[in-house]
């Protein structure tokens, strides 16, 4: 395991408990809440379901093509993760002095747990988890892997859009549904948002961090170096490559979880509804409870499938892509607390040393701009 050669120093929070502070906090109770409430007016009064015929469609779920869902899910972890260690050298910090880069499966597990924190915490406290938890294992700066992960979030929504209006081709060519274009219009609006972010950073990222406390700068500066040298050109093909080949195995499990239920969706539907239900997780409630079971369950509504079909299949697929990351997620965490020793898990949260890390004094851009 990599030391960090950052002079970070502890605070006084742990991860795990942070974790559980998030979990049991009142910001996380109230979005639970909010959530239960979304998902009940919606199965109440919005969508016409039959509950009966519910059950019986879940209880007829075809345990094979289930676990060959579940399979291909978990598969698409490792993709991740190799496209993460990529977007890491790509900003070359694998580079610096005393760095040691973890495998890819390491780097799928991190993913992994940090997936697990957004699914039981309030605010994506998984993203910045997963930074710690990757900063500690290679012994890389924690606000530069931040940046790297902000990196790797805006890739996922490129590919979302794009993957997005693939489908909407194929929709219409094969004239078998409506892609809903609130959809669109709200990928077009995320990925718009991030670039815009991007942008500032990189035109006007220096000048805003010279109007930061000091002690903030040095760590905005790793942190802008991450993200913004994430996208190199040379290395952004197989990146987002690698992160289609996620998309696509996301796909690839809802499309099984309905061949499993006996309903019948298109590939090009799947893929659609895939996409929709990812985006709709960035909504900042545990996994995006009641507002992903909800918007899932109108997408493939609108889409042609019945109401009664679009929630079961929606409750079927969730088990997979909410409650078994729970369970695995939180396995493998709480097995991450107890073997890692004092690296990940017991050690702090790191803050930045200024007095050790560079800061660049010319607004002129570098390289990896």
């Amino acid at each position: 395991m990599g030391t960090p050669q950052n002079g970070e120093s502890p605070t006084s929070n742990t991860p795990d408990l942070a974790l559980r502070r998030r979990f049991f906090s009142v910001p996380t109770l109230i979005g639970y809440t909010v959530a239960i409430a979304v998902l009940a007016l919606a199965a109440s009064r919005v969508f016409d379901i039959d509950w009966s015929e519910t059950w019986r469609l879940v209880k007829s779920t075809n345990p094979w093509w289930y676990l060959l869902a579940l399979v291909l899910y978990y598969v698409s972890f490792w993709f991740r993760g190799w496209r993460w260690n990529l977007i890491v050298k790509s900003a070359e910090l694998d580079q610096e002095p005393g760095v040691k880069m973890p495998s890819i499966m390491t780097s799928s597990a991190i993913i992994l747990m940090g997936w697990f924190a957004n699914s039981v915490a309030f605010m994506r406290l998984g993203d910045a988890y997963r930074g710690y938890a990757f900063s500690k294992e290679s012994g890389t700066r924690f606000s530069a892997v931040l940046g790297t992960v902000l990196g790797e979030r805006v890739q996922d929504m490129f590919a979302v859009l794009v993957l997005l209006l693939i489908a909407s081709v194929g929709l219409i060519f094969a004239d078998t549904a409506d892609a809903p274009i609130w959809v669109i219009i709200a990928a077009l609006v995320l990925v718009g948002g991030l670039f815009t972010l991007l942008v500032i950073m990189r035109f006007f990222g220096h000048q805003l961090a010279n109007r930061l406390p000091e002690r903030f700068q040095s760590a905005y500066e790793n942190f802008h170096t991450g993200a913004l040298a994430s996208f190199q050109p040379r290395h952004i093909p197989i990146q987002l490559g690698l992160g289609a080949i996620g998309w696509g195995l996301e796909t690839a499990r809802l499309y099984f979880v309905a061949e499993g239920m006996g309903i019948e969706v298109g590939i090009t539907v799947a893929l659609f509804a895939a996409l929709a239900n990812a985006m709709l997780t960035t909504i900042p409630t545990p996994g995006g409870f009641g507002f992903v079971e909800g918007g899932l369950t109108g997408v493939l509504i609108l889409m042609g499938l019945g109401d009664t079909d679009a929630f079961a299949l929606t409750v079927v697929d969730r088990t997979i892509s909410w409650i078994s990351i729970i369970i695995i997620g939180g396995l493998l965490f709480l097995l991450w607390q107890l073997f890692r020793g004092p690296g990940v898990g017991a050690a702090k949260f790191p803050q930045e040393d200024s007095s050790q890390t560079a800061t660049p004094t010319s607004d002129e851009p570098t390289e990896s701009g």
